[in-house]
């Protein structure tokens, strides 16, 4: 069994996989789903997890309680390539620093790789999703933040910092009336603080004089409402420049766009290609821009396809003859 594990600010999704090779990895379990104990810490988080894995494990029909081969993990935070998280929201207390990958294969005696949650689900949707033969995407997940991944061909590109991708905190000219509005990461100019379902928010509050959360937002802009529907399409033209400054420098020919402030329709999407195909440049203009497929299940089978990339490796390896 390969274990998926999806860490967020407030719930831990688990379920088993199985599969002889990636391409045909499935699901084989219910997904098992706990609270994150944010407040207490790390090492909270990973009992969690492992309570998780333990009642995965006993759903399972198809193997023994003992065969998990590798758990793979999409979290909130940015992961460094040794699998600790090296900045994050407050959203989990004392997870800066955290040497995750190391704590849960200490705790679960088996191999671990972890990511961050938007890089899982960017190779979730480059294998089995919206990006499935595309030869290499650029993800963007568009919800409380503004994430992004890159997969290539021969896989998922973290950067030397495991930022890579990181489309939120691209820089754009906006109106004067946005351009000092501070992101969450202390910047400004940045599409997150605009483009984002919080950002969103906070443009209707500001030109409506009342807030709405996003969902009403759009309930409003659906039935008609000026206002909220050209704060919404707003939002998705500064995501189209920014992705195209972003394709500029990787030229893919797929460009995936997921997260809760996507699925408010079709109309988001084609204003986020239309933006994009305005401001590219001519080759890169060509990329096909897309809706993600996964929906809420990304992260966590972009996970499970990590640790099902563990397995790989390791039956790859030749043992070493005997001394």
């Amino acid at each position: 069994m390969i274990i998926g594990d999806d860490i967020g600010g407030t719930k831990i999704a688990v379920a088993g996989f199985a599969g002889d090779e990636r391409d045909r990895l499935t699901r084989i379990t219910e997904v098992r789903t706990l609270p994150t104990p944010s407040r207490a810490g790390g090492p909270a988080v990973v009992s969690v997890v492992v309570q998780a894995v333990r009642e995965v494990r006993g759903l399972s029909s198809v193997v023994s309680v003992e065969a998990v081969e590798a758990v793979g993990v999409g979290t909130a935070g940015v992961v460094d390539p040794g699998g600790s998280i090296t900045s994050a929201t407050d959203a989990i207390s004392g997870w800066v620093g955290f040497a995750l990958r190391e704590a849960l294969a200490d705790a679960l005696e088996a191999p671990v790789a972890v990511v961050n949650d938007v890089h899982a689900a960017g190779i979730a949707e480059a294998e089995q999703g919206a990006g499935r033969g595309a030869g290499g995407i650029l993800m963007v997940a568009v919800g409380t933040g503004v994430g992004g991944a890159v997969v290539l061909p021969d896989g998922l590109r973290r950067g030397v910092t495991g930022t890579a991708g990181s489309v939120g905190h691209m820089e754009l000219s906006l109106p004067p009336q946005l351009a000092e509005r501070r992101c969450p990461c202390g910047g400004v100019g940045h599409v997150e603080a605009v483009a984002s379902g919080p950002g969103l928010e906070q443009t209707y509050l500001e030109e409506s004089g009342g807030f709405l959360p996003l969902r009403e937002v759009h309930a409003a802009a659906t039935r008609g409402d000026a206002l909220a529907e050209r704060i919404i399409l707003d939002g998705a033209r500064y995501l189209g420049r920014a992705l195209a400054n972003a394709n500029a420098a990787l030229d893919v020919g797929t460009i995936v766009v997921g997260g809760g402030v996507a699925e408010v329709g079709e109309s988001y999407v084609a204003e986020v290609r239309r933006s994009y195909r305005e401001a590219a440049m001519p080759g890169p203009s060509r990329a096909h821009v897309v809706p993600a497929e996964l929906g809420i299940d990304a992260a966590l089978t972009g996970a499970a396809l990590l640790g099902a990339a563990l397995v790989e490796r390791s039956r790859e390896t030749p043992t070493q003859p005997p001394a």
